[in-house]
């Protein structure tokens, strides 16, 4: 925090999250504080939503670190909030860097990440501590199936896919040790938004159905009252050492209760839906940031039912030079 009391706030890879965007910028707003929005594509939509915008490369760019520094160091940031899975690990790497800047950067340490962003280590680690998660498919033997099939690497951008056999499983031609296979079931898909302080105490959290999916990314979704999800989801978050807002991703079923699929790090593509919800995530990390922990850490009441439908739309600009 500035010594004005004011908070800027930096989103890297900005992209299109416009509602995350303005969400930061009315909880900034009345500290005096600015949201500045960066990503590697100079016309990305967030851009010319925000208070200012910065260009920075890629996260395995070498000037990568050098950028970042000095976008904060200009723009007085305060708080940094980190959007995309491929640049988490860089970013944790660079938190002695930005902490001595004075920036925030509610992350866990990059080995948790390590454990969140690999599903094979994700599913080791649920099955050590005793978390309940959907067992791993045997996909020599043709009973296996149908099986669900996601790529252990967190940051892959492709969704899972179902296979119906063992023959078209070996059509694939794929690796089964970049994957993980899994029994294919039509239980419900909750994702439980979640908050934790930056100490990694869990504040509260909301879940929701998601109703509709386009490429992997919920497009309807509605907030449910599920509370052994969201306890679940908080117990995780705090095993894990997680900070500030994160997303857990379950099945759910009324006979075998959550079972977890993966944890992001970070804001997810409908978490305005809980944010807008009752859960108020950039609010309630100013408030922290503040020094108002008490405020901060009140639940507040969730709007169950309020649903999302997402729609795309345009954004006209022309050429500033």
């Amino acid at each position: 925090m500035n010594k004005d009391g004011a908070v800027n706030c930096l989103i890297t890879s900005a992209s299109a999250k416009v509602l995350l965007v303005e969400a930061f910028k009315a909880a900034v707003h009345p500290t005096g504080g600015r949201v500045v929005a960066s990503d590697m594509d100079r016309d990305c939509c967030a851009g010319h939503f925000a208070d200012a915008f910065e260009w920075l490369p890629k996260d395995d760019a070498p000037d990568y670190e050098t950028r970042l520094l000095d976008i904060c160091e200009r723009h007085q940031i305060t708080l940094l909030i980190p959007t995309r899975d491929g640049e988490l690990q860089r970013i944790a790497g660079m938190k002695p860097k930005l902490e001595a800047l004075g920036v925030t950067v509610p992350l866990p340490d990059a080995s948790v990440l390590s454990a969140c962003q690999d599903k094979k280590n994700f599913q080791g680690y649920c099955v050590d501590k005793g978390f309940p998660v959907l067992p791993l498919a045997d996909v020599q033997k043709e009973n296996a199936f149908p099986i669900f099939m996601r790529h252990r690497d967190g940051t892959f951008t492709g969704g899972g896919v179902m296979v119906e056999s063992l023959s078209a499983f070996e059509r694939l031609k794929v690796d089964i040790n970049d994957y993980v296979m899994q029994p294919y079931v039509t239980d419900r898909e909750i994702s439980c938004d979640i908050l934790l302080d930056f100490d990694g105490n869990p504040m509260q959290a909301v879940a929701r159905e998601r109703l509709k999916l386009v490429n992997g990314e919920s497009w309807r979704s509605r907030i449910v009252s599920l509370p052994d999800a969201e306890k679940l989801a908080l117990t995780l978050a705090q095993d894990l050492g997680l900070r500030g807002h994160n997303l857990v991703q379950m099945f759910y079923s009324e006979t075998e209760g959550p079972r977890l699929i993966e944890v992001n790090a970070r804001f997810g593509g409908c978490s305005n839906l809980s944010i807008q919800g009752g859960l108020s995530s950039p609010e309630r990390i100013i408030q922290l940031m503040l020094g108002k922990d008490t405020d901060a850490r009140l639940a507040r009441p969730i709007r169950v039912g309020l649903t999302s439908l997402r729609y795309a739309t345009d954004r006209l600009v022309m050429p500033t030079n």
